[in-house]
């Protein structure tokens, strides 16, 4: 007979403990393959427990493979290994990834957390919560929820006079997942140019996809135009408002001459990226490539990850209509991968003028950190400055540094000092002189305080290399 200590459980339910104390036995081999249980009644009568828990415990048991019923004769033990099933403690492993700890990193180009307006979007949180139900929870349009493109639409219309139907307009979690679903419908044998210096996160994209791409070099009016010529792309990405890190504003002209070198051959396009174009300080924003665009040839892409929060994984494409038609061919089947109840959030959000307003006072603050952080640099004694540049956008600076230095030493020696910096030359994809000993300063997470102790210990280290 089969008897256990009921006493012992500490509160498990009687199934439960049953359900253990016979699957231990079975593992440990006290029970052994082809052994006949005791009937659920009897069982159940020697430990003076219900028929019902026995009766759970058996067929748990017999779900799971440790034991096996035959019709009229009752619950036998199976053959199974007698290993433990569990791991007693967790697995240790070494971390993969340890993020380094830094008193102020100058290299993170995100938003000011502490101005995102939370009373406003809990509003519009709270409204769509109570307004709709099952929309929340159905799939979403693969595009994205009708509203928001509408409202994106519209706001595109008032802030830069963008006539833009919702129907181009394609909804997704981040740049990543958009260029993913673009690289699909574009030419495959296509060659892709970048900027450069560039940002570095879209060579990463093209090499992660496998297609071919090439740097073309900058100059005081946007991209080479010979250069790219010469490099034979087919598709170029471009920041026309501002490009990042080096801050360019590509002149009307270039743009006409770059929508022109587009239109000289099929399956030519251009990637817009207008990333940042909210943030212009002392003159208004540029008409958008997408609407000077006459032959239906740029894609356009923006993100409210720089204006909202990172966390908001809500970014958009608009494509031309024959792309879209391509599109609409091959990706009805994706589900849309951005939030539904962030969506409506955010169409609320857009509709009520909120995110103009939001925007405003981000550029009113940001305004006054560049300001400050020119003030900070300028007043240190030690800090060899020969220039500052990218004054006018984006929430970052450049800083010419007068020293004979490596800019491999230089970030060697700002890290002594916890301080993470990039040069210019790191976003370069063939190495140029002319940028080199230049600073990269992004400022928009940093406070007055982190920012005056960042430029001290940035200037102690020309103080001791002085010495």
């Amino acid at each position: 007979m089969i008897r256990y200590d009921f006493d012992k459980r500490e509160g498990q339910p009687l199934y439960e403990y049953l359900y253990d104390c016979l699957k231990n036995d079975i593992l440990s081999g006290h029970l052994p393959a082809g052994m006949k249980l005791p009937s659920k009644r009897e069982f159940a009568r020697e430990n003076n427990i219900s028929v019902k828990t026995v009766i759970n415990a058996y067929e748990q048991l017999v779900v799971e493979g440790y034991l096996y019923s035959e019709e009229k004769r009752g619950y036998f033990v199976a053959d199974v290994e007698t290993v433990s099933e569990y791991r007693s403690e967790p697995a240790e492993y070494e971390p993969v990834y340890e993020e380094e700890t830094w008193f102020a990193d100058f290299t993170v180009n995100n938003t000011a957390y502490e101005k995102f307006p939370f009373t406003q979007w809990r509003k519009v949180m709270r409204e769509v919560l109570s307004e709709y139900d099952v929309e929340l929870v159905r799939r979403a349009h693969f595009q994205g929820i009708k509203e928001l493109r509408t409202a994106i639409a519209e706001y595109l219309y008032r802030t830069r006079k963008m006539q833009v139907s919702p129907e181009c307009i394609i909804i997704g979690s981040g740049i990543e997942y958009l260029y993913n679903r673009l690289m699909k419908i574009l030419p495959q044998d296509a060659i892709y140019a970048v900027e450069s210096p560039g940002s570095k996160k879209i060579p990463g994209i093209y090499d992660e996809f496998g297609v071919t791409w090439t740097p073309v070099p900058m100059n005081e009016n946007g991209i080479d135009m010979d250069s790219l010529r010469e490099k034979g792309a087919d598709v170029i990405h471009v920041s026309p408002e501002h490009s990042y890190p080096l801050g360019t504003v590509m002149t009307v002209a270039r743009r006409q001459e770059l929508l022109e070198w587009c239109a000289r051959k099929m399956e030519r396009y251009i990637i817009e990226d207008d990333y940042d174009c909210e943030f212009r300080y002392n003159s208004r924003m540029i008409p958008t490539l997408y609407s000077m665009d006459t032959q239906h040839r740029v894609i356009y892409m923006n993100t409210f990850s720089k204006t909202l929060a990172p966390s908001l994984r809500i970014s958009y494409m608009i494509l031309p209509e024959k792309l879209m038609r391509r599109y609409l061919e091959s990706a009805t089947f994706y589900s849309n991968t951005a939030s539904t109840c962030e969506q409506y959030a955010l169409a609320k959000f857009i509709d009520r003028k909120y995110f103009e307003r939001h925007v405003s006072r981000l550029k009113k603050h940001y305004s006054a950190q560049r300001d400050l952080l020119i003030q900070i640099i300028r007043e240190a004694k030690h800090l060899p400055v020969k220039e500052i540049g990218g004054m006018d956008c984006g929430t970052h600076l450049l800083v010419w540094l007068d020293t004979s230095l490596a800019d491999i030493e230089l970030k060697w020696l700002a890290k002594q000092q916890k301080i993470h910096i990039e040069f210019l030359s790191e976003f370069c994809a063939e190495a140029e002189e002319r940028y080199q000993h230049i600073i990269i300063l992004n400022y928009s997470e940093l406070n007055e305080e982190i920012l005056r102790e960042a430029v001290r210990r940035l200037d102690a280290v020309f103080r001791f290399i002085s010495a």
